[in-house]
């Protein structure tokens, strides 16, 4: 490892490794109208298999925060890394429901370790003035490299065979993970004091911190369930084959890309109230043109969707880091993500239910405005009552 590695270069490896993550978690979406009648998956299984990921998610989430406090945070990224690489490879070989949902929810362990250390380590790289654009930027990375799984869905190759889709989204992360053996470095050593210790949970249970974390929790939660919901269904939901599937994917997540980076500009110039009070509101207003889109908004409102839902996702991960100290950092910004990894279970889940008793796309669409309504105010109460470290 290269210990004199410049900021920029660092950063920029973390946003690679984030593309990394997006295009895995974008594939079973995008990969969806293929695969579902080439497995004979019904649409309730089909949800089932786009939640066991996220489920592993959610695990990996929880078990990566304490071990990067106690080991660092680049040895437990790049082994996340390397198990979600492997077994996004794996999937491609998946010939029925029982092993696509093993193969899955191991994934997903390594998915859901990955992005908070991407988090909390930007954070530390970069200056306290652009700390949470540098968080927007990364997480920005997610619906890129989803952006890019949308790009390679619509060529003949993918079109052809889906499981080319994840044989990419493995090799990818497996290849990049060397590239951070030997380039990245660690942004902060571990420590014998913070070792098991009870400060990790005071900062997330202690009295006066209560309301930082309950609102983190819920904001964190709300919001993913909404986004992984559309990252998993909107491409199914508007398009009517599988090239129209993967443009409404990619429009989708470069949406997103634009929405995390302007979203984190915005909170580092004026707090986090305003600029996601806007963005929660905004995203009401585009779900509900959405239950019956006007001839040809389709497009721009996809877009507008992933700009709005990836702003406020990618907004939130940019302030929480700010309300924890460093030495509890990684457990504080895992415990938030984990929180957010439960919402992102039961979105696909519970969409794969109502479409499979009949419901329609904009049934679908209008359930999650109350949720989108619920994700905003947290959010407003975060910026309102959140005490820092």
């Amino acid at each position: 490892m290269n210990r004199k590695t410049a900021p920029w270069i660092a950063i920029g490896l973390c946003l690679l490794a984030a593309m990394m993550e997006g295009f895995d978690i974008a594939s079973m979406g995008v990969a969806a109208r293929s695969m579902i009648p080439d497995l004979g998956l019904t649409k309730p299984q089909a949800g089932l298999a786009f939640s066991a990921s996220l489920l592993g998610l959610l695990f990996g989430a929880a078990m990566a925060g304490p071990f990067a406090d106690r080991l660092g945070r680049r040895p437990v990224l790049i082994a996340a890394m390397a198990v979600y690489g492997l077994f996004s490879l794996a999937t491609a070989f998946a010939g029925d429901l029982t092993l696509l949902l093993g193969v899955r929810f191991l994934t997903g362990l390594g998915l859901g370790g990955a992005m908070p250390m991407l988090i909390s380590m930007t954070s530390e790289l970069a200056s306290e003035k652009r700390r949470a654009a540098a968080v927007g930027l990364i997480t920005a990375g997610m619906p890129l490299g989803g952006a890019l799984a949308g790009a390679l869905a619509g060529t003949d190759l993918a079109i052809a065979n889906w499981r080319m889709i994840f044989i990419v989204g493995g090799a990818a992360p497996l290849a990049l993970g060397a590239v951070l053996w030997l380039l990245l470095p660690e942004t902060r050593a571990k420590s014998a004091e913070d070792v098991l210790t009870g400060e990790a949970l005071e900062a997330l249970f202690r009295r006066d911190r209560l309301a930082t974390t309950f609102s983190l929790w819920i904001s964190f939660a709300a919001v993913a369930l909404v986004l992984h919901l559309f990252l998993n269904w909107l491409p199914t939901l508007l398009g009517p084959t599988p090239r129209a599937a993967a443009g409404v994917a990619l429009l989708f997540n470069l949406g997103g890309a634009a929405g995390g980076i302007l979203c984190g500009l915005a909170i580092d110039r004026l707090g986090g109230r305003w600029p996601l009070a806007v963005v929660f509101a905004g995203l009401v207003a585009v779900l509900l043109a959405l239950v019956d889109p006007a001839p040809g908004a389709t497009s721009l409102l996809a877009f507008g969707a992933g700009f709005l839902v990836m702003a406020g996702q990618f907004g939130l991960y940019g302030l929480a880091p700010q309300y924890y100290a460093p030495s509890v950092r990684g457990t504080g910004v895992a415990a938030a993500v984990s929180a957010g990894r439960f919402g992102s279970v039961l979105g696909p889940l519970a969409a794969g239910q109502l479409l499979g008793a009949g419901a329609t796309g904009g049934q679908v669409v209008m359930s999650t405005v109350p949720i989108v309504v619920l994700a905003g105010l947290a959010a407003v109460a975060l910026s309102l009552w959140g005490r820092k470290m």
